[in-house]
Protein backbone atom coordinates (compact mmCIF):
# COMPACT_ATOMS: atom_id res chain seq x y z
CA UNK A 1 0.00 0.00 0.00
CA UNK A 2 3.07 2.36 1.03
CA UNK A 3 4.87 2.03 -2.45
CA UNK A 4 1.38 2.52 -4.38
CA UNK A 5 0.82 5.46 -2.72
CA UNK A 6 4.44 6.55 -3.55
CA UNK A 7 3.57 5.71 -7.12
CA UNK A 8 0.56 7.99 -7.31
CA UNK A 9 1.66 10.99 -5.47
CA UNK A 10 4.93 10.78 -7.87
CA UNK A 11 2.56 10.68 -11.22
CA UNK A 12 0.30 13.51 -9.55
CA UNK A 13 3.68 15.79 -8.66
CA UNK A 14 4.99 15.16 -12.00
CA UNK A 15 5.96 18.34 -13.87
CA UNK A 16 3.54 18.29 -16.66
CA UNK A 17 0.88 18.18 -14.03
CA UNK A 18 1.61 20.94 -12.26
CA UNK A 19 -1.14 23.35 -11.18
CA UNK A 20 -2.55 26.40 -13.77
CA UNK A 21 -3.38 30.03 -12.62
CA UNK A 22 -6.60 28.60 -13.90
CA UNK A 23 -7.11 25.75 -11.25
CA UNK A 24 -6.00 27.98 -8.60
CA UNK A 25 -8.96 29.25 -7.57
CA UNK A 26 -11.10 25.83 -7.93
CA UNK A 27 -8.15 24.54 -5.71
CA UNK A 28 -8.44 27.06 -3.31
CA UNK A 29 -12.43 26.09 -2.83
CA UNK A 30 -12.02 22.60 -2.35
CA UNK A 31 -9.11 22.52 0.14
CA UNK A 32 -9.63 22.96 4.14
CA UNK A 33 -7.33 23.87 6.69
CA UNK A 34 -7.58 22.45 10.13
CA UNK A 35 -7.84 25.52 11.66
CA UNK A 36 -10.11 27.39 9.73
CA UNK A 37 -12.12 25.01 8.10
CA UNK A 38 -15.61 23.54 8.63
CA UNK A 39 -15.91 20.45 7.23
CA UNK A 40 -18.49 19.19 4.77
CA UNK A 41 -19.06 15.69 6.11
CA UNK A 42 -17.62 15.25 9.82
CA UNK A 43 -18.70 12.61 11.60
CA UNK A 44 -17.60 10.49 15.40
CA UNK A 45 -16.25 7.41 14.22
CA UNK A 46 -15.22 6.08 17.83
CA UNK A 47 -12.38 5.40 19.66
CA UNK A 48 -10.00 4.06 16.65
CA UNK A 49 -9.53 7.97 15.73
CA UNK A 50 -8.83 10.26 17.94
CA UNK A 51 -8.17 14.22 18.97
CA UNK A 52 -6.23 14.64 21.90
CA UNK A 53 -8.14 17.27 23.18
CA UNK A 54 -11.60 15.51 22.79
CA UNK A 55 -10.15 11.79 24.74
CA UNK A 56 -10.27 8.43 23.88
CA UNK A 57 -13.99 8.33 23.87
CA UNK A 58 -13.68 4.98 25.27
CA UNK A 59 -16.58 4.98 27.43
CA UNK A 60 -18.90 6.32 25.15
CA UNK A 61 -18.61 9.99 23.48
CA UNK A 62 -16.97 11.33 21.22
CA UNK A 63 -13.32 10.92 20.45
CA UNK A 64 -12.78 13.52 17.51
CA UNK A 65 -15.03 14.77 14.71
CA UNK A 66 -13.34 13.41 11.41
CA UNK A 67 -14.24 13.46 7.79
CA UNK A 68 -13.68 10.35 5.49
CA UNK A 69 -14.60 12.32 2.42
CA UNK A 70 -12.19 15.27 2.49
CA UNK A 71 -8.34 15.69 3.48
CA UNK A 72 -7.05 18.00 5.95
CA UNK A 73 -4.40 20.29 4.51
CA UNK A 74 -1.47 22.33 6.48
CA UNK A 75 1.28 24.90 4.85
CA UNK A 76 4.06 26.49 6.86
CA UNK A 77 3.86 30.27 6.05
CA UNK A 78 1.36 31.36 8.80
CA UNK A 79 1.48 35.23 7.99
CA UNK A 80 -1.80 35.20 5.93
CA UNK A 81 -4.41 33.55 5.71
CA UNK A 82 -5.70 30.70 3.69
CA UNK A 83 -5.93 32.56 0.29
CA UNK A 84 -4.58 31.66 -3.31
CA UNK A 85 -5.98 35.31 -4.31
CA UNK A 86 -3.23 37.09 -6.92
CA UNK A 87 -2.91 39.18 -3.71
CA UNK A 88 -2.07 37.01 -0.83
CA UNK A 89 1.57 37.46 -0.33
CA UNK A 90 1.46 34.84 2.98
CA UNK A 91 1.05 31.42 1.04
CA UNK A 92 4.37 30.98 -1.50
CA UNK A 93 3.55 29.90 -5.21
CA UNK A 94 5.48 26.71 -4.31
CA UNK A 95 2.70 25.66 -1.33
CA UNK A 96 -0.09 26.71 -3.71
CA UNK A 97 1.41 24.55 -6.27
CA UNK A 98 1.84 21.80 -3.67
CA UNK A 99 -2.04 22.35 -1.98
CA UNK A 100 -3.01 22.32 -5.65
CA UNK A 101 -1.31 19.50 -7.11
CA UNK A 102 -1.50 16.72 -3.84
CA UNK A 103 -5.83 17.70 -4.04
CA UNK A 104 -6.63 14.79 -6.72
CA UNK A 105 -5.06 12.39 -4.17
CA UNK A 106 -8.11 12.71 -1.90
CA UNK A 107 -9.37 10.09 -4.27
CA UNK A 108 -6.68 7.83 -3.95
CA UNK A 109 -6.74 7.96 -0.32
CA UNK A 110 -10.66 7.07 0.04
CA UNK A 111 -10.22 4.52 -2.00
CA UNK A 112 -7.33 2.38 -0.44
CA UNK A 113 -8.75 2.97 2.85
CA UNK A 114 -12.32 1.33 1.82
CA UNK A 115 -10.09 -1.09 0.03
CA UNK A 116 -8.33 -2.04 2.75
CA UNK A 117 -10.87 -2.11 5.87
CA UNK A 118 -11.28 -6.39 4.83
CA UNK A 119 -8.03 -6.56 6.04
CA UNK A 120 -7.85 -4.43 8.51
CA UNK A 121 -10.80 -6.02 10.69
CA UNK A 122 -9.15 -9.32 10.85
CA UNK A 123 -7.31 -7.37 13.58
CA UNK A 124 -10.08 -5.27 14.79
CA UNK A 125 -8.90 -1.98 14.15
CA UNK A 126 -9.59 0.79 11.84
CA UNK A 127 -7.86 1.44 8.41
CA UNK A 128 -4.85 3.98 9.23
CA UNK A 129 -4.79 7.42 7.88
CA UNK A 130 -3.13 8.48 4.76
CA UNK A 131 -0.91 11.36 4.51
CA UNK A 132 1.72 13.12 2.54
CA UNK A 133 4.37 15.71 3.20
CA UNK A 134 6.12 18.08 0.73
CA UNK A 135 9.48 19.26 0.74
CA UNK A 136 7.75 22.71 0.87
CA UNK A 137 6.01 21.82 4.09
CA UNK A 138 3.26 21.41 2.62
CA UNK A 139 0.73 18.56 4.48
CA UNK A 140 -2.20 16.58 3.18
CA UNK A 141 -4.26 14.15 5.42
CA UNK A 142 -7.21 11.54 5.40
CA UNK A 143 -9.70 11.41 7.54
CA UNK A 144 -9.72 15.18 7.76
CA UNK A 145 -10.26 17.04 10.96
CA UNK A 146 -10.04 19.98 12.92
CA UNK A 147 -6.64 20.69 14.67
CA UNK A 148 -6.59 22.32 18.00
CA UNK A 149 -5.39 26.09 17.29
CA UNK A 150 -4.79 28.17 20.43
CA UNK A 151 -3.19 30.38 18.42
CA UNK A 152 -5.05 30.63 15.21
CA UNK A 153 -2.35 28.08 13.59
CA UNK A 154 -1.60 24.29 13.73
CA UNK A 155 2.24 24.30 14.50
CA UNK A 156 2.89 20.97 11.89
CA UNK A 157 5.96 20.55 9.56
CA UNK A 158 5.96 17.43 8.34
CA UNK A 159 10.11 17.35 7.25
CA UNK A 160 11.04 17.03 10.67
CA UNK A 161 8.76 14.35 11.50
CA UNK A 162 10.39 10.40 11.76
CA UNK A 163 8.48 9.38 8.95
CA UNK A 164 9.31 12.13 6.74
CA UNK A 165 13.14 11.90 7.32
CA UNK A 166 13.30 7.97 7.09
CA UNK A 167 11.60 8.21 3.81
CA UNK A 168 13.78 10.87 2.55
CA UNK A 169 17.05 9.79 3.69
CA UNK A 170 17.19 6.05 4.70
CA UNK A 171 18.59 4.74 8.08
CA UNK A 172 21.46 6.56 8.95
CA UNK A 173 24.25 6.84 11.98
CA UNK A 174 24.16 10.44 13.58
CA UNK A 175 26.95 11.99 15.79
CA UNK A 176 26.09 15.46 17.38
CA UNK A 177 29.06 16.90 18.86
CA UNK A 178 27.70 19.83 21.19
CA UNK A 179 30.28 22.49 22.38
CA UNK A 180 29.14 23.02 26.10
CA UNK A 181 32.29 25.70 27.22
CA UNK A 182 32.01 28.62 29.20
CA UNK A 183 31.40 31.16 26.08
CA UNK A 184 28.03 29.27 25.53
CA UNK A 185 26.52 31.19 28.17
CA UNK A 186 26.00 34.52 26.37
CA UNK A 187 23.89 35.30 23.54
CA UNK A 188 21.84 32.52 24.51
CA UNK A 189 23.89 30.45 22.86
CA UNK A 190 23.23 26.91 24.90
CA UNK A 191 19.33 27.27 24.41
CA UNK A 192 20.22 27.65 20.88
CA UNK A 193 22.55 24.79 20.50
CA UNK A 194 19.91 22.54 22.94
CA UNK A 195 16.91 23.19 20.82
CA UNK A 196 19.02 22.39 17.52
CA UNK A 197 20.11 19.03 19.13
CA UNK A 198 16.88 18.16 20.39
CA UNK A 199 15.23 19.12 16.96
CA UNK A 200 17.69 16.30 14.75
CA UNK A 201 16.97 13.83 17.51
CA UNK A 202 13.63 13.67 17.12
CA UNK A 203 13.39 13.24 13.33
CA UNK A 204 15.15 9.91 13.80
CA UNK A 205 13.57 6.56 14.47
CA UNK A 206 13.77 3.27 15.24
CA UNK A 207 16.53 2.69 12.48
CA UNK A 208 18.53 5.36 13.28
CA UNK A 209 21.89 4.99 15.37
CA UNK A 210 22.97 8.02 17.55
CA UNK A 211 25.31 9.24 19.59
CA UNK A 212 25.73 12.78 21.49
CA UNK A 213 29.27 14.16 22.78
CA UNK A 214 29.91 17.39 24.55
CA UNK A 215 32.64 18.79 25.05
CA UNK A 216 34.95 21.70 26.75
CA UNK A 217 37.73 21.07 28.49
CA UNK A 218 37.36 17.47 27.35
CA UNK A 219 34.95 15.63 25.60
CA UNK A 220 31.94 13.03 26.80
CA UNK A 221 29.12 10.89 26.18
CA UNK A 222 26.32 12.37 26.85
CA UNK A 223 23.48 10.09 28.98
CA UNK A 224 23.92 6.97 26.88
CA UNK A 225 23.55 4.17 29.17
CA UNK A 226 25.64 0.72 28.24
CA UNK A 227 28.73 0.55 25.77
CA UNK A 228 29.78 4.21 25.26
CA UNK A 229 32.25 3.45 22.26
CA UNK A 230 29.17 2.41 20.00
CA UNK A 231 26.12 3.93 18.63
CA UNK A 232 22.63 3.56 19.88
CA UNK A 233 19.43 2.73 18.45
CA UNK A 234 16.97 5.93 18.38
CA UNK A 235 14.07 4.10 20.47
CA UNK A 236 11.71 5.88 21.77
CA UNK A 237 13.44 5.05 25.70
CA UNK A 238 16.74 5.79 24.17
CA UNK A 239 15.80 9.08 22.78
CA UNK A 240 13.96 10.24 25.94
CA UNK A 241 17.06 9.64 28.02
CA UNK A 242 19.49 11.68 25.93
CA UNK A 243 16.61 14.75 25.73
CA UNK A 244 16.87 15.23 29.47
CA UNK A 245 19.95 14.70 29.34
CA UNK A 246 20.88 17.46 26.86
CA UNK A 247 18.19 19.42 29.00
CA UNK A 248 20.60 19.11 31.92
CA UNK A 249 23.74 20.57 30.43
CA UNK A 250 25.47 23.38 31.81
CA UNK A 251 28.44 25.67 30.26
CA UNK A 252 31.29 25.56 32.10
CA UNK A 253 35.57 25.07 31.25
CA UNK A 254 37.16 26.19 27.62
CA UNK A 255 37.62 24.70 24.21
Amino acid sequence: DTLAFAAKMENLLHFDKRCSSETLAACAGRSYHGCNSEFPAATCPGYQYTVGACGKGVEGGCSGIFDFDTSTVVYQNKNDAFSFSSTSRGISDREKDGICSTLPAEEYMRQAMEESKTYWDMFSVAPPKMYFGSNDGVFRMLPGYSFDCPYGDFSFDPRVRPWYVGASSGPKDIIIVLDTSGSMISLGRMDIMKAAAKRVIGTLNFADYFAVVEFNDYASRVGQKGDVYLLQRASDVNKANILDSIDKLLPGGST
